[in-house]
Parts: structure tokens; sequence; C-alpha cells
């Protein structure tokens, strides 16, 4: 059976490992494939909190750091603390800009206080909270903007 891009993202997504093992071992060039919004499988992975996954994907070539057409790299979206570390220590780009100037903590602090495990993560790893967005925001303005106090106070 010929496997798509599509169905191998999809079993990325619904977290259906053994199926994802064997769309790879069917067609490993499917690792470096992207979606009609440049979204690789790797993004897809970050959304879910199979650490083990991603793992996988990324000791199947997947690119740590894929663009999407927003310039959004996984790290920017993964939404778990252990994604998180699992994706710095494969190489991350922890202050990694997107198109409109926003770092993985611009992003995570945008989505509010529901992302505070993940926003502690990034800090204690090194990400650099004076840096500006093409507004000219800091992730410290964002979190003022949204009037979260936890957030506020972790980035001050």
């Amino acid at each position: 059976m010929a496997y798509t891009f599509d169905d191998l993202y999809e079993a990325v997504e619904g977290d259906e490992f053994k199926k994802v093992k064997k769309i790879l071992q069917a067609d490993p060039s499917l690792i470096t494939g992207k979606d009609d919004y440049e979204f690789s499988v790797l993004h897809g992975a970050v959304m879910t909190e199979n650490t083990k996954m991603v793992e996988f994907l990324l000791d199947q070539g997947a690119d740590v750091n894929a663009l999407n057409d927003e310039g959004i790299t996984p790290l920017h979206i993964a939404l778990y603390p252990d994604v998180v570390t699992c994706l710095l220590n494969r190489g991350a780009e922890i202050n990694k800009k997107s198109s409109d100037g926003s770092t993985p903590l611009h992003t995570q602090v945008s989505d509010g206080e529901e992302r505070l495990d993940v926003v502690e993560m990034l800090l204690a790893k090194g990400a650099d909270k004076s840096i500006k967005d093409n507004d000219g925001q800091t992730p410290l303005d964002i979190a003022r903007a949204r009037e979260e106090e936890e957030m506020i106070e972790l980035l001050s």
C-alpha cells in the first residue's frame, strides 16, 4: 500500500505509534514531508504528550527546527514540559523567531497561564525574555496585556 504524508500526519496526531512505524518503514521519505501550511509531522507530534513518538520521529530524521509557513517551529507549539525538554535536548533553537518575531517564549506566554509549566521550563533552559517581537513586545509585555498575574510574576 502506498502511504501519503497525510496518512502519516493523521497517525501521528492520533497517537498511533504502530501505524506511524509501519508507514515510515514503507516510505521513509515521508518524514521530511509537510502539509499545505508547511507543518511537519513533528509539529503534529508535539501537540501530544507522547515523548516516545517525538523521539522516534527525530530518530527517523524529522527536523527539530522545521518551520511552517509562518516560521513556527515545533518548540513554539509544544504543549508539555517533557516534550519541550526532549526538543531542547535534540537541538531545538530556544530563541528562534517566527515570521512575526515571536520566540517560543512569546508564543507560549500568548497561550496563557495554562502554559505556565512550559514557560517555566523555557526560562530554566535559558530562553531570552528580553527579546522583542515585530510589534516591539517582550513576553512580559504580552503577559501584562493579558493581565495574567502568575505569568507576570514568573517573567518579572
